[in-house]
């Protein structure tokens, strides 16, 4: 256990001041009595990393994970075995929530009553922080380096090579050998400079001025000749990390092709400066934490998102879920549990495509790709107008050109939803077969386009005499199939059967004659004939053919299975 020093006496009011000035802690570790002493002042600032009160020294297992505490023992073994000195980093639990992170230094002191190890520790949490943020920048930025499509390098504050694509090879015109993780700036740049890329004069004197302009670390952007003749836009942008800058990015793109045209290297510009700044469509990105680190504008204006909460400091990806839920962004239920399923799938993120609808009618199509450390990043483009596109074509493909009725492949989907509703709910509906009567004559005598004439004329009476909840289907040639919806008995079918052969009886006035046809026609009844599509196809036919062959334009129902289904309506 630590124990605390007693009161500082004069002469050591000068180390006090130390500590307390410098945020510098002082420690002793006695191995004969196997105490580690504090002064009162490095006990305050310890109390302030791990939350523990000023005044009593805190036991190691309560700031120490058993795993951190068994390093500090071994390590202080070692250190005493060997007379070593003694340099370790070491996480404590705060009390308070959190971790804090400490550097711990140490060093053999010899006493008049025998050996002990004396130290500083020093609270490095904000450091660790800031390397975290670091990583995950630069994690960020080589994800975006190796996929874009001009020449890239990445440097940082030191002016070494971080990160590069392969595009400058032969833009920059540099061999392979030249470039590797770590290389100098001048080094990189001699190359050009010695071929006079940079004009006349002594190469080292443009390295030393590029190198002079280059740790200003200002935003930049200049064309300059490169070899054989080509033409380079150079752009320049610093990095932060931590409030501080970390480094710079810099691009280069050749314009050789496009110097001529003034309006469409404009365009190549704004495009590699958006490269930068903003991604296509809607971007979100998230950190390993689920915090918003990352945003473009069409994220507020796509998302109809408040800017307060996208701004907020901290902004984190369960309260975008919650605002979302609360205003039924993603249908009705209990917010609450749409926060903890998306947070589950946060915090296993896959990466994944998919399209969502927007209470306000717009399709948006959402790609989410993990990032490399830990968080992601989600894309969202508007999709609403070729989903549009879509609908439509489905429908004319359902649909059938010349009579504007459902066709053939739309028939299986009716006829598969009132088996389905008749399956889970029991609701009967019947299938009515329509061949019309004398059709061929007037088609053989009058032409086709008599025929479609008459066709289109038919349909439309069709679909006048059934009910709003019916469909009508044009089979092909003169075939017509309606499917009664929820029937509530047979007479219904039969009430319909007879209006549709006599409105088809009715005189039709063409373009080139009065002609007058009839119908057949043919009824099935679910499930008292069958509870499955073909089997009542097959029955609405057959008894269609029993019409005709009982006289023409009459109505007939399919025979009675034998024995009867149970519990016929009528």
């Amino acid at each position: 256990m630590a124990q605390p020093d007693p009161p500082a006496s004069a002469d050591e009011f000068q180390l006090d001041l130390i500590q307390r000035l410098g945020q510098v802690g002082y420690w002793e570790f006695d191995p004969a009595t196997d105490t580690i002493r504090l002064p009162a002042p490095s006990l305050r600032l310890l109390s302030t990393m791990v939350g523990t009160s000023p005044t009593v020294a805190p036991m190691l297992r309560e700031i120490m994970s058993e795993a951190e505490r068994r390093r500090l023992l071994d390590a202080m073994q070692q250190a005493i075995e060997r007379r070593l000195p003694l340099q370790l980093e070491l996480q404590l639990i705060n009390l308070r929530g959190g971790h804090a992170a400490v550097l711990l230094k140490g060093t053999p002191v010899d006493s008049g009553g025998g050996m002990r190890y004396a130290g500083i520790f020093r609270d490095i949490t904000a450091d660790k922080q800031v390397q975290s943020e670091r990583e995950a920048v630069l994690s960020q930025l080589h994800a975006l380096v190796g996929g874009l499509p001009v020449g890239v390098t990445v440097f940082d504050e030191d002016l070494r090579l971080l990160f590069w694509n392969d595009h400058i090879y032969d833009i920059l015109g540099l061999p392979q050998g030249a470039v590797y993780k770590f290389v100098p700036f001048a080094d990189l740049i001699r190359y050009p400079a010695q071929r006079g890329e940079y004009g006349p004069g002594d190469p080292e004197h443009h390295v030393a001025q590029r190198v002079v302009l280059a740790r200003r670390f200002e935003p930049h952007r200049f064309e300059r000749a490169a070899r054989d003749g080509r033409t380079l836009v150079v752009d320049g942008y610093p990095f932060r990390i931590g409030g501080r800058v970390a480094g710079f990015v810099t691009t280069y793109t050749d314009i050789t092709d496009r110097k001529r045209a003034e309006q469409q290297l404009s365009r190549q510009n704004d495009a590699l400066r958006a490269v930068i700044d903003h991604f296509p469509g809607a971007v979100s990105v998230f950190d390993a934490q689920l915090r918003l680190v990352a945003w473009n504008p069409q994220f507020v204006d796509l998302l109809d998102l408040p800017r307060e909460l996208v701004e907020a400091e901290g902004a984190r990806f369960e309260d975008f879920i919650r605002y979302n839920a609360k205003r039924g962004e993603y249908g009705p239920g209990e917010p609450e549990a749409y926060v903890r399923t998306a947070l589950e799938r946060a915090r296993h993120f896959q990466a994944h495509t998919m399209e969502r609808t927007r209470p306000n009618g717009r399709t948006l199509e959402v790609i989410g790709q993990p990032l490399p450390g830990g968080g992601f990043v989600s894309l969202y483009i508007d999709i609403t107008e070729r989903k549009q596109a879509e609908d439509r074509i489905r429908a004319m493909a359902l649909t059938d050109a010349l009579t504007g009725l459902p066709n053939r492949l739309r028939l299986n989907d009716e006829v598969e939803l009132a088996l389905r509703r008749y399956h889970e709910g029991g609701y009967r509906f019947a299938l009515l077969f329509v061949d019309l009567d004398g059709f061929k004559t007037v088609n053989d005598t009058l032409g086709h386009d008599a025929g479609d004439e008459l066709l289109v004329a038919i349909a439309q009476r069709l679909r006048a005499v059934v009910r709003e909840t019916d469909a009508v289907v044009r089979l092909g040639g003169d075939e017509f199939v309606v499917v009664l919806h929820d029937l509530d008995r047979h007479e219904t079918a039969h009430r319909i059967a007879q209006a549709l052969v006599e409105t088809a009886s009715q005189p039709v006035e063409l373009t080139v004659a009065t002609v007058q046809v009839g119908a057949s026609v043919g009824i099935s009844y679910c499930p008292e004939h069958a509870s499955e599509r073909e089997g009542l196809l097959k029955a609405a036919d057959a008894a269609m053919y029993a019409a005709k062959a009982g006289g023409r334009g009459i109505w007939r129902v399919a025979a009675w299975p034998n024995p009867m289904p149970a519990g016929r309506p009528d």
